[in-house]
């Protein structure tokens, strides 16, 4: 099992409201996350999918990760993302990403507390969030624990944890 930690440091890349899934990983790419990290957000910041660094964070305004259920965290995942801390996000979205080893850290006010390419600090269990560029906190919404207890399994979320113990799911399908 891996270790997981608890505090990520990473650079900010920082996107709006109401960002949609199809923007995250879009449709023509059939759930190919590898292709969907090569154009990642890219309508909204075309730098990100080139530039964004293993480590990184997105940071976005409310209504994150809208619209439909295709699995957009394993875009991130495969861009090594540490994390989508955001105003708000869509239920599907906040649960899928944490079910793939993505934590999404609900925080009011981080869209005027972090720029692009701040440098940030965030422990995940707590919900600290600290602006290193800035010298400044804030707190983040407490998460629920049975999605930290899933994370800091360190199984890389539930979808992992499943495919690393078949023998406990003899009825689930395991996509590869």
């Amino acid at each position: 099992m891996e270790k997981v930690q608890e505090v990520y440091k990473g650079h900010a890349w920082t996107f709006g409201d109401d960002i949609n899934t199809e923007s995250i990983m879009p449709s023509h790419v059939n759930h190919d996350a590898k292709k969907a990290a090569e154009i990642c957000l890219e309508y909204y910041d075309p730098e990100f999918p080139k530039k964004a660094q293993p480590g990184d964070f997105v940071v976005a305004g409310k209504n994150f990760g809208n619209s439909s259920s295709r699995p957009a965290a394993s875009t991130f995942r495969a861009m090594q993302i540490s994390a989508v801390i955001c105003e708000s996000a869509a239920r599907i979205f906040d649960r899928s990403s944490w079910a793939m080893g993505i934590p999404v850290i609900q925080c009011e006010g981080i869209s005027g507390f972090v720029n692009k390419g701040d440098e940030i600090e965030v422990n995940v269990v707590t919900g600290l969030i600290k602006n290193l560029t800035t010298k400044k906190e804030i707190q983040a919404k407490k998460t629920p624990a049975i999605q930290l207890e899933q994370f800091l399994r360190g199984t890389g979320g539930t979808v992992q944890w499943i495919k690393d113990h078949p023998e406990e799911y003899e009825n689930v399908m395991i996509i590869k």
